[in-house]
């Protein structure tokens, strides 16, 4: 059971107690979903707008590998300092002219094919694919075409590689034998710059990818969240007729002992729909137990957040999970603590009244909510018996 499967069932069971009307529950449902939708578009077209760049960085890597691996093959003759004496710069020359007729026969092959697919069509790939006419053979031509793709990108390198060998040779019997030591060295300082460069685009390429796993996280919990709201409107708008409207206005205490007026303290939100209660909280996905301090309250990002009751502000911080958090120390050892919040309204140490806005709702793993805590010297203690549902 997720958990808005368990709050539209509490939902259900205690209408009368969510301290809001039908229509009040109904619009911060739509309005999640609106946020939801909307973050969830967002987070789509960040992942599409990094995706767009990772070709361009895994391109950049294949040039530099290329250029890489040109340089070593040219550099693995000169390994030992031996260079060219004059016997040996006949038969390099030799070399040169037969190494010059690969390249060109190379070039002519890989010029045949790119003729031949142009021939075919932009979308030629596409069409094979979709004129399959069975599953399998769908699967046969795709894996063809693949690795008919990265044979074609394997030609063209080691044309590429073969053309910047076949150059450098022949830059090399121009040179005498001490403009031949100080060529090589300058091409070793080459490949260092190159594979140095290589490791911080490697960097890069890695960072792109950690920031579309991270986001496109986002994006599948929004897609979820965004499911079970408009399942819990749907199943709400179904049990409309079971909903018995109970509007609670906020009422004024002046008494700063909390005891005094325990189930009957103002909700810190305008709806008091419980999607977390207080207590051990079992994991389904994992199996796993927790121990909640406190509850979470269903309601839409962005709505105001109130102090149950005056008091000082003692802390505000920014917890793991629980996001931007405000507590509030009351008279007689008692502290209130609201978390998971989008905007703080308050400062540390500010006097605080019954009822003032101190700040905004955000979000939690479980979806849009506020996180609220109620302690006593040092231990918690359960909202639902203390707030005026």
């Amino acid at each position: 059971m997720n958990i808005y499967q368990k709050y539209l069932i509490i939902a259900i069971a205690l209408l009368s107690f969510t301290g809001a009307t039908y229509e009040e529950i109904l619009i911060d449902k739509k309005k999640q979903s609106d946020i939801l939708e909307k973050d969830l578009i967002d987070a789509k077209n960040q992942i599409s707008k990094l995706s767009g760049g990772l070709s361009g960085i895994r391109n950049e890597i294949d040039s530099l590998d290329s250029e890489i691996n040109a340089i070593n093959n040219f550099l693995k003759s000169y390994e030992k300092e031996i260079y060219l004496s004059p016997e040996e710069i006949t038969k390099e020359t030799i070399a040169v002219i037969t190494l010059n007729k690969e390249v060109e026969r190379m070039q002519d092959s890989f010029r045949k094919k790119i003729v031949s697919l142009y021939k075919h069509g932009e979308y030629y790939e596409l069409e094979l694919l979709l004129s399959s006419k069975t599953p399998n053979e769908y699967l046969r031509r795709n894996q063809y075409l693949q690795k008919f793709s990265q044979y074609r990108k394997k030609e063209l390198r080691d044309l590429s590689a073969k053309k910047y060998l076949l150059g450098e040779k022949k830059k090399m019997l121009t040179l005498s034998t001490s403009s031949q030591r100080f060529y090589v060295e300058s091409k070793r300082n080459d490949r260092t710059l190159l594979e140095n460069k290589l490791k911080d685009v490697k960097t890069r390429l890695n960072t792109v990818e950690s920031q579309i796993s991270r986001i496109g996280y986002k994006a599948a919990r929004f897609e979820s969240e965004l499911n079970n709201v408009k399942n819990f409107i749907s199943n709400f708008e179904s049990n409309k007729e079971s909903f018995k409207d109970v509007k609670l206005s906020r009422i004024n205490y002046e008494s700063g002992d909390l005891n005094t007026v325990k189930g009957n303290l103002n909700l810190p939100v305008d709806i008091g729909l419980i999607n977390t209660d207080f207590g051990n909280i079992t994991d389904n996905g994992t199996g796993n137990i927790s121990f909640n301090n406190g509850i979470d309250l269903s309601i839409s990002k962005g709505s105001k957040v109130y102090a149950i009751a005056g008091g000082t502000v003692s802390m505000i911080a920014e917890a793991p999970y629980y996001g931007k958090v405000i507590i509030i120390t009351h008279q007689n050892g008692y502290r209130s603590v609201y978390a998971s919040l989008s905007e703080i309204n308050v400062n540390i140490g500010d006097t605080i009244k019954l009822n003032q806005v101190i700040g905004k709702t955000g979000f939690t793993l479980e979806g849009q909510s506020l996180h609220f805590e109620l302690w006593l010297n040092g231990t918690p203690l359960n909202p639902v018996e203390w707030l005026k549902f």
